[in-house]
């Protein structure tokens, strides 16, 4: 493992936005897609089918853009992963409880 270290210099702040960069896109659109999924669900009943469609995806660029702002706006790329990844988790979680409380997934 010190040898990585040593060829790559994974230490290098090069690596860090890098890794940042990565979190910003790949990231930033996960949340983005979960983000949309959960406002969908969300808004199900209340606007209609369609219309809880077009929020969701609306409002996903938004969530888009400030996850990425977020990412570099953090002191670690490894919390910025880290968030990216517990908001993931909940709003996948929470999705799939709205879909069961909906009746949309059988």
């Amino acid at each position: 493992m010190t040898y990585l270290f040593n060829q790559f210099n994974l230490s290098s702040p090069s690596w860090a936005v890098f890794s940042r960069s990565l979190a910003a896109i790949f990231g930033g659109y996960v949340l983005a897609t979960s983000s949309s999924l959960f406002i969908g669900q969300l808004l199900l009943n209340s606007v209609g089918k369609y219309q809880a469609i077009h929020i969701g995806l609306l409002l996903s660029f938004i969530v888009y853009a400030c996850a990425a702002m977020w990412v570099f706006s953090v002191s670690s790329a490894s919390k910025a992963w880290g968030g990216l990844i517990k908001l993931n988790v909940f709003l996948f979680v929470a999705t799939w409880l709205l879909m069961q409380l909906n009746g949309v997934a059988s």
